[in-house]
């Protein structure tokens, strides 16, 4: 089962929005023997987030072997599913969410007795990032690369790009219009530079719905001159070793397409990639950390009626930063000691806890369990004794790379009622 819980980190609240990683969302997730034993039925669902993949957990007496319906609905939103309820009166359903808000579970038809309960779908975090060419051609338009990027979940932002100097004068804004993989959307940002020399550039993301959150990217400054570069580089303002980024060679106005290979401090780091519609796209990771120079060669096709080929070379001396460093998790939960690993923590069956953390990245944290314990929403319930498995999970952003540490609970009995 899949959870979230977020408090700021001057602030004690609790979460209304869940975050996941991929590897989380696409693990399974079981409720232990011992909590389908000690439930009295009902549905158990997370908190979620838009395109973020999570499990629902049903438990309903005397329906052993039959499907079941849930319905799923957030005012004009509205889904049903299904899920086969097993030999101990469990079910288990797999639901996508596809829109932020309030949204209300219902158990419908033979599955009635299970009940009903309303979670909260938070939209997806976004980062973005500008690629700028190291040199553009002043009057003339040249096209920029903007991508937002949602870290977790597997649907891609939707919505626009504003690109503007990092003094805040605009330049343009554009609709988002392709996607590299699932969850990245590009856009390209047409400039026509009317001043020579090092511009600061930004790019803003503007969602088109509540669905996903803005983000701005760091600076990137190209070069503003006056002459037609042949190919020209261009790649993320910040790169770390060991995490994978994307290098492009850009042709400049009026050079035909051709093919080009990449180099770092002399050695070849691709093969020959054909450029398309004057662009070529090599994804790297880059192996170390340091100061280090790279390289594009380009050769262009043979052109009919002309004799030779085009042909060119760029550098740029890049610092490559160190490998990114895990977002840090805290769990701390409301009026509890913050949770230590190696630390024991203890919970009576039938006791309830509101999960709560805090991260370096101030972003969401997720949590799933294992175990004879259920998450609803933000609350873990401990349901009989044994352990639980409580994870904690964040994604990060763009400097830090996704956290997780793994909890281990002791559930003991609870007392036994006098007769």
């Amino acid at each position: 089962m899949l959870n979230s819980a977020r408090r700021s980190r001057t602030t004690r609240r609790v979460a209304i929005a869940a975050l996941a990683l991929g590897i989380a969302a696409g693990t399974t997730l079981v409720v232990g023997t011992g909590a389908r034993a000690a439930s009295k039925g009902g549905i158990y669902a997370p908190n979620g987030m838009v395109g973020v993949p999570e499990q629902i957990q049903v438990q309903v007496s005397g329906l052993n072997g039959q499907t079941i319906t849930l319905g799923l609905s957030s005012g004009a939103n509205a889904t049903t599913i299904n899920a086969v309820v097993g030999a101990n009166g469990w079910a288990t359903a797999t639901w996508t969410p596809t829109a932020a808000g309030a949204w209300t579970i219902n158990a419908l038809g033979s599955a009635l007795s299970a009940g009903t309960t309303t979670i909260t779908v938070a939209p997806v975090p976004t980062y973005t990032v500008l690629m700028a060419q190291q040199a553009v051609q002043q009057y003339v338009s040249n096209t920029l690369q903007g991508a937002v990027v949602a870290p977790i979940g597997n649907i891609a932002p939707t919505g626009q790009v504003y690109l503007a100097t990092a003094g805040g004068n605009g330049i343009t804004t554009q609709p988002i219009s392709g996607n590299y993989g699932t969850s990245t959307a590009t856009v390209g940002l047409p400039w026509t530079p009317g001043t020579g020399g090092a511009q600061a550039l930004v790019a803003t993301f503007q969602p088109s719905n509540g669905n996903f959150t803005s983000s701005t990217s760091p600076i990137s400054q190209p070069f503003v001159t006056t002459a037609n570069t042949t190919v020209a580089l261009r790649w993320p303002a910040n790169l770390y070793a060991g995490t994978a980024t994307v290098l492009q060679a850009v042709l400049g106005a009026g050079i035909p397409n051709g093919s080009v290979a990449f180099s770092m401090d002399g050695t070849g780091i691709s093969g020959s990639i054909p450029t398309v519609n004057g662009v070529a796209t090599y994804q790297w990771t880059p192996p170390t950390t340091g100061i280090h120079t790279i390289a594009v060669t380009y050769t262009g096709n043979p052109v009919p009626g002309q004799a030779g080929q085009a042909s060119g070379a760029n550098s740029q001396t890049v610092n490559i930063q160190g490998s990114l460093p895990a977002d840090n998790i805290v769990v701390d939960p409301p009026s509890q000691p913050v949770w230590q690993i190696a630390s024991p923590i203890v919970m009576t069956a039938g006791q309830s806890v509101t999960l709560a953390a805090t991260t370096t990245s101030n972003t969401t944290v997720l949590f799933s369990e294992q175990g004879p314990c259920v998450i609803n929403g933000s609350v873990l319930t401990a349901l009989s004794a044994g352990q639980c498995q409580v994870t904690a999970f964040t994604a990060g952003n763009a400097q830090l790379k996704p956290g997780s540490e793994t909890y281990t609970i002791s559930v003991n009995a609870a007392p036994k009622k006098k007769k």
